[in-house]
């Protein structure tokens, strides 16, 4: 059996050493542009560093779980996994907005809220608060959206 100290190590010493990698290549970026990333990343990665750390305490004073795994569970990994996959393939294609206001409800539903209104509710609120965020706040347009291309 696995323990989940060995897993939660093993993934945020991962994810830490990429997100320092992604501080560095922001630092790279012109001055207006790098503050946000830079700043993102560095915090991202304090606190993945932090959760490797606590892990690895656990593994040393033998205080880690044994992990199981459901097969509900592995099968909602799995979902949320793919559908972010897909997420990520198809938001410069779609835009952004249009992705957040599909992806939103999918989660939710994947993780079990049955109540489409609400969800479709949070999903155009968090689009609006994504456009309203790039377009007010940091002054930079999101990629063109694949309806407007028909209007």
């Amino acid at each position: 059996m696995i323990r989940l100290a060995n897993i939660e190590l093993v993934v945020a010493t991962l994810a830490a050493s990429l997100s320092a990698l992604g501080v560095f290549h922001a630092s790279g970026f012109p001055r207006t542009s790098a503050y946000l990333p830079t700043a993102v990343l560095s915090v991202m990665t304090l606190l993945l560093a932090l959760w490797a750390f606590q892990a690895f305490l656990k593994l040393r004073r033998n205080q880690s779980e044994v992990l199981d795994i459901e097969k509900s569970g592995a099968r909602r990994f799995l979902s949320l996994s793919f559908g972010s996959a897909i997420l990520i393939a198809l938001a410069p294609i779609l835009g952004f907005i249009t992705s957040f206001i599909i992806f939103i409800p999918f989660v939710g539903f994947i993780l079990g809220y049955r109540r489409w209104k609400p969800l479709l509710v949070a999903g155009t609120v968090f689009s609006v608060l994504v456009y309203l965020i790039f377009r007010m706040l940091l002054e930079r347009p999101l990629p063109p959206e694949l309806f407007n291309q028909f209007f």
